[in-house]
C-alpha cells in the first residue's frame, strides 16, 4: 500500500466507491457497530483494550477519510506522516 502514490490512491478510492451503494452502506454500518466505531475506546481497567479499540476505530476512520478526501489530500497526509 502506497498512499503517497496518487495513481494508487485514485484506484483505491475508485474501489472504495462500493461503500456508496446500498449494500456497501449496510456493510459500513455493520463494520461501525462491530468495531465500536461510534463508542468510547476507553476501558478503565485494561490499557490494552484501549489500544485494540483505537486500532479498530482507525481502520474505519481510514476508509471514511479515503472516501471523502481528494486524492491530493490523501497523498499530502501520507507524506506528512512519513516525516
Amino acid at each position: 500500500m502506497n498512499l503517497t502514490d496518487i495513481e494508487y490512491v485514485r484506484a483505491l478510492q475508485s474501489n472504495l466507491r462500493i461503500f456508496d451503494s446500498p449494500q456497501g452502506k449496510e456493510v459500513m454500518k455493520f463494520l461501525e457497530v462491530s468495531t465500536g466505531y461510534n463508542g468510547s475506546i476507553f476501558n478503565p481497567t485494561n490499557r490494552d483494550i484501549i489500544l485494540i479499540n483505537d486500532g479498530k476505530r482507525q481502520v474505519i476512520g481510514t476508509i471514511k477519510s479515503l472516501m471523502t478526501l481528494e486524492p491530493e489530500q490523501v497523498v499530502a497526509l501520507a507524506k506528512a506522516q512519513e516525516e
